[in-house]
């Protein structure tokens, strides 16, 4: 079976469609555009490598953001992410997904931040029809997990799921290729490693909802939340959660991780979620989120005076922020900040004016 895999993976048609699909938005880097400009040819000799064992991984580059929060980002090769894409497009995201629990929603075709916001929206009017407003939420999160997660941790939960031993060399190879020399760590910004991370968390998944009994469940990632009637039952979930991650060398983030009762906001992706008596669910965009967005409004307009972008990029960027705001209840925040972008607008416009 093996080979077979391996042949249909490394195939030049499915190299070559990995290879468009990867180079979408990023046709301006120099890296992208020298494999692209030539990409039968950058195709072949990829595929060559791959046939006769000769492909490596080439080294990362790593970098820092700070928005939304400081995050370290290890960056793909392009040719390793075309590798990586074919594998994961098609056979890896398949194997390692198919028997996760439907509120895993990271990550996932048909899935993602959306709907995993509707999946809480979702169970807190379900919860509120059985039991109103009288219950309880256990935000759970976990002390920095992609560069805490063992690799040894991380290898059995792919080779647990996948059955092609060629994949499972090439997905080993990636995991011990992160941390630096230690034995764990895996990078952020990886395709495979999103899938390898929603793999190392999937058996605490189905033992929250088929052991511990929680029907109100829902995971993004690392961010997990629990509704229940019970909070003596939550706090004993709480206690197998530490006991499981103990014993996969992870452990939870004592800041971020709550137990509330259920008519409290619960933070969870960007938004705070209210239940209110009615059944009704609100949602508001997180004030560090305005903040942020205040801060990066600031920098593009100081881009826009320096040449580097243009008014209407600017626009755009304030735009496609407004379109995901405008999915909560926060009318009167959004009216605030069109009127602070506008007010920046109207200046960039006018020292425009005054240089010409």
């Amino acid at each position: 079976m093996s080979n077979n895999i391996r042949t249909m993976i490394c195939s030049f048609s499915n190299l070559y469609d990995a290879t468009q699909i990867c180079r979408k938005g990023v046709k301006w880097k120099d890296s992208v555009a020298h494999f692209s400009n030539h990409s039968l040819v950058s195709v072949y000799r990829l595929k060559q490598r791959l046939d006769n064992n000769t492909y490596d991984l080439s080294a990362y580059s790593i970098f820092e953001i700070r928005e939304p929060k400081l995050r370290k980002i290890t960056s793909t090769r392009f040719k390793d992410r075309v590798v990586q894409r074919t594998m994961c497009d098609n056979y890896l995201t398949k194997e390692i997904t198919k028997n996760f629990i439907s509120d895993n929603y990271a990550c996932q075709k048909n899935k993602g931040t959306d709907r995993a916001r509707e999946c809480l929206t979702r169970h807190l009017k379900s919860y509120c029809r059985k039991f109103g407003i009288d219950g309880y939420v256990l935000k759970v999160d976990i002390h920095d997990y992609f560069g805490s997660t063992n690799h040894d941790v991380a290898i059995a939960a792919v080779n647990k799921r996948v059955g092609d031993e060629w994949v499972r060399s090439e997905v080993k190879r990636i995991i011990e290729s992160f941390g630096e020399g230690e034995n764990k760590g895996i990078g952020l910004g990886s395709q495979v490693s999103q899938l390898i991370q929603l793999a190392v968390l999937d058996d605490m998944d189905h033992f929250i909802t088929e052991q511990l009994g929680i029907q109100l469940y829902v995971r993004y990632m690392d961010d997990c939340i629990l509704i229940h009637h019970d909070k003596n039952h939550l706090k004993h979930c709480l206690k197998v959660i530490k006991e499981h991650l103990a014993s996969i060398h992870l452990e939870i983030s004592p800041k971020k991780t709550q137990l509330f009762k259920v008519s409290q906001p619960i933070k969870f992706l960007g938004f705070t979620y209210k239940l209110h008596e009615s059944g009704k669910v609100t949602w508001r965009i997180l004030p560090e989120n305005v903040k942020c967005q205040k801060r990066k409004l600031r920098k593009l307009a100081n881009k826009v005076l320096e040449g580097r972008i243009t008014i209407a990029k600017f626009d755009e960027c304030y735009q496609s922020w407004r379109a995901h705001a405008k999915k909560s209840d926060s009318r009167y925040t959004i009216r605030k900040l069109d009127k602070f972008q506008k007010n920046l607008k109207e200046e960039l416009i006018h020292g425009k004016k005054k240089s010409s």
